[in-house]
């Protein structure tokens, strides 16, 4: 521990510091910037790209990172039109500016949506005031929109910050030494549980400071909100098409590319075999999706409904909160947490199997159901259950009978969204896993770290298959919004 605390945790705080930095900076830019276009400005298929800028969070960063690695090698197609026009450039993006850069062209969709939903929240006539006052369009976000949707485009910030801290694959196929390569080399490579122990508490201290931070946020938070809509700016036709371009090279870049690359290594690497191992992933991760996401939205509705008929309102505040901690804390943490409690338990039940991994699962995504379940709640009247209870019906018979039926398009959404979740996740499952179990995120990950990434296609486009689906929803949420 000394040892570790000498040399090798400054070196994991300075590189997790410059990814943090460097892609909250870079998804900052293309996040609300790329909102303000698709809310303010009229140009070419505006409304396709209000969905069409939320794709790239289909594609897990180590998917990202391993296409653009194929791109610019020495075998990749844009190494072989350099070479074909008779020149050659090298291209190294393993280092922490490719960390960079495959992570922020994924990640920047959280920073869009919570951008897009607070300038629609935005009253239409400061813009208005604003602009009447002789403020350009550019004045007006910077010293009206911008500050007034502040907390919201933090609360994204936050997000991204947390995938990072979670993100196991890019930096460790890319060979950047942070706090989860530190984790995993400490319990996985050296069977240390102290350290990685330490490691994670280390992390775990950071995390509860950011969000104190955006509890303090949101403490600050003014929207003001009113039912007339936001007017479109007209722009000439040139900066209709320089808006178009701005628009659309966050997509090509962070969904376009990594789908063509992955199709092609496809076709590269087909064999008929492969479909018998890739229906044996695929079956791996469906049941662990399947069973958590069961499991979360069966938990969640007895929570909400629970807290529901809590009449007190400060208990219930403070409790409710409690089960969202578990989304804010990175996989590797939360698998060293349970290593542990099973440890004090009994060291034998280490080997339980698939048990520990959707305990993992379920403590690390349940934020993700309860929050759709608990919004899907609190749109039923109060006086729908008064009206059951007084014609006789039981709390449960109210459960059963009226809540459930209204809330089925909720409760379908939020377990396709934890099953999505499940099957992108890679740091826990990698540490939880069974031995020789396999899942679709953990095999793409594993041919690409034995320099066969052609071979971690299918396993790949799959998984951007699944995780598209949740896209139709989180478009048609923010429409609602």
């Amino acid at each position: 521990m000394k040892h570790l605390t000498s040399t090798l945790l400054p070196t994991y705080l300075y590189n997790t510091s410059i990814l943090v930095l460097g892609t909250s900076f870079l998804t900052l830019i293309l996040g609300v910037s790329t909102a303000w276009f698709v809310t303010i400005y009229n140009f070419p298929f505006r409304r396709q790209f209000e969905w069409i800028l939320i794709l790239p969070l289909a594609i897990p960063t180590f998917i990202n990172a391993i296409s653009y690695v194929g791109l610019t090698d020495y075998a990749g197609p844009i190494r072989i039109l350099l070479r074909s026009m008779g020149t050659d450039i090298y291209l190294d993006l393993m280092n922490h500016f490719g960390a960079i850069f495959t992570m922020s062209f994924v990640l920047y969709p959280y920073v869009y949506v919570t951008s897009r939903s607070a300038f629609l929240l935005q009253s239409a006539s400061l813009i208005e005031v604003s602009r009447s006052l002789g403020q350009s369009m550019n004045k007006t976000f910077r010293k009206v929109v911008f500050p007034l949707a502040w907390p919201a485009i933090f609360a994204g910030l936050i997000l991204v910050i947390m995938e990072v801290l979670n993100d196991y694959g890019v930096v460790s196929y890319f060979g950047i030494p942070t706090f989860t390569v530190g984790i995993f080399r400490s319990w996985l490579a050296l069977g240390d549980l102290p350290t990685a122990t330490f490691l994670s508490l280390v992390v775990l201290i950071f995390v509860v400071a950011l969000l104190i931070i955006e509890f303090k946020a949101n403490q600050n938070k003014k929207t003001s909100v009113d039912k007339s809509e936001v007017s479109f700016s007209r722009l000439d036709p040139k900066r209709k098409w320089m808006v178009f371009i701005a628009c659309f090279l966050p997509v090509l870049i962070g969904f376009i590319i990594p789908v063509l690359q992955q199709i092609w290594w496809f076709f590269l690497s087909y064999t008929p075999e492969i479909w018998s191992q890739l229906y044996l992933l695929a079956k791996h991760t469906a049941t662990l999706g399947a069973i958590t996401s069961l499991l979360i939205v069966t938990l969640s509705i007895i929570l909400v409904y629970t807290f529901r008929l809590v009449n007190k309102k400060g208990i219930k505040r403070t409790i409710s909160k409690l089960p969202l901690l578990g989304y804010a804390m990175p996989g590797a943490v939360i698998a060293v947490g349970i290593i542990a409690l099973i440890l004090m338990i009994d060291p034998t039940l280490i080997y339980s199997g698939v048990i520990a991994l959707i305990f993992g699962y379920t403590v690390r995504f349940f934020a993700v159901g309860y929050g759709s379940i608990e919004s899907g709640f609190e749109k039923i009247s109060k006086q729908l259950d008064d009206a059951a209870v007084s014609m006789g019906s039981g709390t449960f018979r109210n459960l059963v009978k009226i809540h459930v039926p209204i809330l089925k398009p909720v409760l379908l959404g939020a377990m396709i969204m934890v099953f999505v979740d499940v099957a992108k996740e890679l740091p826990l499952t990698l540490i939880l896993r069974p031995f020789n179990y396999e899942t679709l995120a953990t095999n793409a990950f594993q041919y690409a770290k034995d320099e066969m990434a052609p071979r971690s296609a299918s396993s790949s486009l799959l998984i951007i298959f699944a995780s598209a689906i949740p896209v139709y929803y989180l478009n048609r949420i923010l429409h609602r919004k």
